[in-house]
């Protein structure tokens, strides 16, 4: 039987197509892939750096970053890479990866002392290896990603300690790469009773760090250190507000300068990239337990001379429309929160009037954030005030009637 030409050519055309196929589905396709990376392994001894520069990859392997469930949407950083390797490989002649958990000196290398310069013979060569390098990263990091530490928990600094005496011998730029939430539960650093209140606060665990010196002003001496990610956790995990993810920037930044004798602007930085969500994996169900670090809920108290209304009156003064709307810029960021407003009065009123007067504050509140462009607001008449929450010192009589005469507003997840 003879084949027609039209027959022969559409064979040919899906010829390699079909064989893709098969490929991939028995995962002969991964394993060819995989190749592209193999020269990167040729030279490393895994002890040593050489002396050309090196990028270190640290990658955060706790539960607040990976969920603790099959079905958590954790935080992949592996695209993340290949946004940055230009910058982040730059003059680098080898690279690592390592996962780290609650136990600093267990390390968990996906990659060590790869090479990230070109090895082949020929110019063609060379530029493909050059061009795979972003992606053979990338799947070190997602390998890291993966891993299920021994010890839950996150401890960062002691990580970045580590991180440093292995980029030690490297005798051009040194870079550590941190992809992390910020939340760390180990040491020092321990997050799991923090406020994120105020600059005090990071003062003083920046103090504690180099009192114990788990932290020594040359511990990243040289290293020019990259955090990412600061505030991002997995979706069943407690979700960072901007004011917390501020908060933990700053005392990051200021824990990497305190390590650096001489510290430069470009000597700590704070990568602006935004990892993208992953699905849980069968690993996520494994992890140990650990701590784990709750923002506490924002709270706006409009009291005092911040208070938005006369004695006895539901309508909103002339200056609170400009606080609230300060206030509304700031809860439009809030995503995905949902926000209540408590309306309050003060002692002097009847029990009846009492209650009807704090839901129509409540609602005056309401219905002017709504107007300012915030959404799922619910307004709440608690009636007379018991106390007044964050006073220092004792209140005049006054000072104790304008606190009772306030409105709360509060940031719920």
């Amino acid at each position: 039987m003879t084949t027609s030409p039209v027959r022969r050519l559409a064979t040919a055309l899906l010829l390699p197509t079909l064989m893709a196929g098969l490929l991939s589905g028995c995962g002969i396709a991964d394993s060819l892939d995989k190749a592209k990376c193999d020269w990167m392994t040729e030279r490393a001894d895994g002890t040593s750096p050489g002396p050309a520069g090196h990028t270190l990859i640290l990658v955060d392997a706790s539960a607040s970053v990976r969920g603790t469930t099959q079905r958590s949407a954790g935080v992949d950083h592996s695209d993340v890479v290949g946004e940055k390797a230009a910058d982040w490989l730059k003059d680098a002649g080898t690279v690592s990866v390592a996962a780290f958990g609650g136990d600093a000196r267990d390390l968990r290398w996906s990659a060590r002392n790869w090479s990230a310069t070109p090895l082949a013979d020929d110019e063609g060569g060379q530029e493909r290896q050059r061009k795979s390098v972003p992606e053979c990263v990338g799947r070190a990091v997602a390998d890291a990603q993966k891993t299920v530490p021994a010890r839950g928990g996150s401890d960062i600094l002691g990580a970045m300690r580590e991180a440093s005496a292995a980029l030690g011998s490297a005798e051009g730029p040194r870079r550590l790469i941190v992809l992390t939430d910020g939340l760390s539960t180990t040491g020092c650093a321990d997050l799991t009773q923090a406020r994120f209140a105020d600059k005090a606060e990071r003062d003083a665990i920046i103090d504690v760090c180099l009192d114990t010196r788990e932290m020594a002003p040359d511990t990243l001496a040289s290293v020019q250190t990259v955090l990412v990610g600061l505030g991002r956790t997995a979706r069943d995990e407690p979700q960072a507000m901007p004011a917390h993810t501020e908060w933990l920037g700053e005392l990051w930044k200021g824990i990497c300068a305190a390590a650096h004798p001489q510290p430069d602007r470009d000597d700590c930085v704070l990568n602006d990239v935004t990892p993208t969500d992953s699905r849980g994996t069968e690993a996520s169900l494994e992890r140990p337990s650990e701590p784990k670090v709750d923002f506490p809920q924002r709270v706006y108290r409009m009291a005092g001379l911040r208070a938005l209304f006369d004695p006895g009156s539901a309508e909103l003064r002339p200056a609170a429309i400009a606080q609230l709307t300060k206030i509304a810029v700031e809860l439009r960021a809030e995503k995905g929160a949902r926000f209540l407003v408590y309306g309050y009065v003060d002692p002097r009123g009847g029990s009846a009037n009492n209650r009807s007067l704090s839901q129509a504050r409540a609602d005056a509140v309401r219905d002017e954030l709504t107007g300012l462009g915030v959404r799922d607001v619910t307004a709440l008449g608690k009636g007379v005030a018991v106390g007044c929450p964050g006073a220092r010192g004792e209140l005049t009589t006054k000072q104790k009637l304008q606190c009772d005469r306030r409105v709360d507003i509060r940031v719920v997840r």
